[in-house]
């Protein structure tokens, strides 16, 4: 494969905040009956070229916003920070924000210009413009006296691909025992989870078995991100997870109507019943 070549044209809009800022003017406090925050406004953009194995010249660009989380009643929100960038990297290689940020904007193998020939964006005009793309938006979904939930949505598409591909991502945070929360922490029978994940499938999009990607073993694959609102689990398959693309990403809400009270004390831990506020007795 030939080397692609990428060079820097424009950085734009950076405002780019960390713990240790001392630039106040981005940050942001917000407030519920029981819990306040602090969070940063973060917004990057950049812009490359490249020519592609075809000697088209594409330009690329890529953003990053975030409603970063700083403190969290009074105290550092580490927790929080180190699970939105597990959730935006799985990779415990890329654990700073900067290097997270790096890594969804800068493309690999580009070679930046030098200064005196950067152009400006509004050159990149015209209908037969050769764009790629890549956003990334890290925002606050729902904040109770409990639950935290980020909702970190990523859209790109590739000059030359048949269409472009997005993910939803959550985080869902404890405050009360400052911990992100995963599945097997609310989830304790998974054979029944599966069962029930089908049921809201069919509920929802009428789906059945046979219109998913069941895999030969014949067992459908767990969900790897979900959130809680209320009393209702939303379990969350991505873009080819266990469905073709044009079927797209699955949102399937597990409701109590669909489980029977026997059902949702086997379903769910104490824990997991404690969080959706489902009564124990």
């Amino acid at each position: 494969m030939k080397k692609q070549y990428l060079f820097s044209l424009v950085a734009m809009m950076v405002i780019l905040c960390s713990c240790g800022s001392s630039d106040k003017s981005n940050k942001i406090d917000y407030s519920n009956d029981s819990t306040t925050c602090q969070f940063s406004n973060i917004q990057q953009t950049r812009i490359y070229r490249y020519i592609n194995d075809e000697n088209d010249t594409v330009y690329y660009e890529g953003t990053f916003t975030a409603f970063w989380p700083l403190v969290i009643n009074g105290k550092p929100c580490a927790g929080l920070q180190d699970a939105l960038l597990r959730a935006m990297t799985d990779s415990a290689q890329l654990n700073t924000l900067d290097k997270v940020i790096d890594y969804h904007l800068m493309p690999l193998d580009y070679e930046e210009l030098d200064s005196t020939k950067v152009m400006q964006v509004k050159a990149i005009t015209g209908k037969d413009a050769k764009i790629s793309n890549n956003d990334i938006l890290l925002r606050l979904q729902d904040m109770s006296e409990r639950l935290l939930t980020y909702h970190i949505k990523s859209e790109s598409y590739y000059y030359g691909a048949a269409h472009g591909i997005y993910a939803n991502n959550y985080v869902t945070y404890d405050l009360k025992l400052n911990k992100a929360v995963a599945l097997n922490d609310i989830v304790a029978d998974t054979t029944l989870l599966r069962n029930t994940i089908l049921r809201a499938i069919k509920d929802t999009y009428d789906y059945d078995r046979g219109d998913l990607f069941i895999p030969d073993n014949g067992l459908l694959p767990l969900p790897s991100d979900f959130y809680i609102q209320g009393q209702v689990l939303h379990v969350v398959y991505q873009v080819y997870e266990i469905a073709s693309y044009a079927q797209g990403m699955i949102d399937a809400p597990i409701y109590p109507y669909l489980l029977k009270p026997e059902e949702t004390k086997r379903l769910f831990t104490p824990y997991g019943l404690e969080l959706m506020e489902y009564p124990t007795e």
